[in-house]
């Protein structure tokens, strides 16, 4: 038999923890404080643990009552979303979506299709969460997230229980500014012994991006790179390069119009260039809902970028 909570209990369990207090959800679920409190109550001793640390001032959840609601959070926000379109009569996808994306791939291009995306979807509204790749994937691991597009997603997302599709590709090269080079490589084509005495800018302080470059190029990672500058944005760290701070590893097709310029200059390692997978992350054992599979469709037929 199913060990499942009383649901009329679970219903007020949420109110309390979205709205962070017994009077508003009381107000929200047109029902006396009283009755809020007895529920809670009996929720908890039906579960055996405390949900709520409850004083004079504020209810703060328990880890148990955070297990609680991330689980409970996407079932009831899809049974709201079902009764909304079975109340309205419509076939068209309705609710809430979470959205997790890169910080300037999100800033820009992802916030551009969402807005068109809405004009055709009123009925979705969006949350979306900036943040690097292993975060991204710990959030949709977590439930917190319902998609994440993800860079270097076919590497990072081996270590996380999701499902992968690649929505884009771009080419990674290591450039500087003319001015940098020129006054601090010799030769036309350094080596790796070249390189590994300049200054380099990455995303973070501990520069894995420099590193994969130069792994993938040359076999092996050199230590002690001098960082002389870290920023979890592509067009910070290709700012700093264009400043003359030193090497950053960056998209090809977001600096064309400073190499055509001069402004920046590419350096040629051993291999082929590094390929930068943008794959779009689910959680393997999720189902896909309606608004999700809309979001996805639309997002394949529009973007500009999926192709490169």
């Amino acid at each position: 038999m199913l060990n499942i909570p009383d649901l009329n209990r679970v219903k007020v369990f949420y109110f309390v923890y979205t709205l962070k207090s017994l009077v508003k959800a009381a107000e929200a679920l047109n029902i006396t404080r009283s009755a809020v409190s007895q529920s809670l109550k009996a929720l908890e001793e039906e579960m055996g643990t405390k949900l709520f640390i409850r004083d004079s001032k504020r209810i703060q959840p328990t880890v148990p009552g955070e297990a609680l609601f991330q689980s409970v959070e996407p079932f009831l926000n899809d049974l709201q979303s079902t009764v909304r379109q079975i109340e309205t009569g419509k076939k068209e996808a309705v609710g809430h979506l979470r959205i997790g994306a890169p910080q300037d791939f999100g800033s820009t291009h992802l916030t551009d299709i969402i807005i068109q995306f809405r004009k055709k979807h009123p009925q979705i509204s969006f949350e979306l969460y900036l943040a690097t790749p292993v975060s991204l994937l710990e959030q949709i691991e977590k439930g917190h997230l319902d998609l994440a597009f993800v860079d270097n997603g076919d590497i990072h997302a081996k270590n996380f229980p999701v499902s992968i599709v690649t929505v884009m590709k771009e080419s990674f090269v290591l450039a500087g500014s003319r001015e940098y080079l020129q006054k601090n490589i010799k030769r036309g084509n350094p080596n790796l012994g070249d390189l590994k005495k300049l200054d380099f800018i990455d995303y973070l302080s501990h520069a894995p991006v420099t590193k994969m470059w130069f792994r993938h190029q040359f076999g092996k990672t050199p230590t002690n790179l001098n960082i002389v500058f870290s920023a979890e944005s592509v067009r910070a760290v290709i700012a700093a390069a264009k400043g003359g701070l030193g090497l950053a590893v960056v998209p090809e097709h977001m600096i064309e119009k400073d190499i055509e310029s001069g402004r920046l200059k590419v350096i040629s390692g051993a291999g082929r260039s590094l390929i930068n997978q943008i794959v779009l992350a689910r959680r393997l054992e999720k189902p896909t809902t309606a608004r999700e599979k809309e979001f996805i469709d639309f997002y394949k037929n529009y973007s500009p970028l999926s192709n490169r």
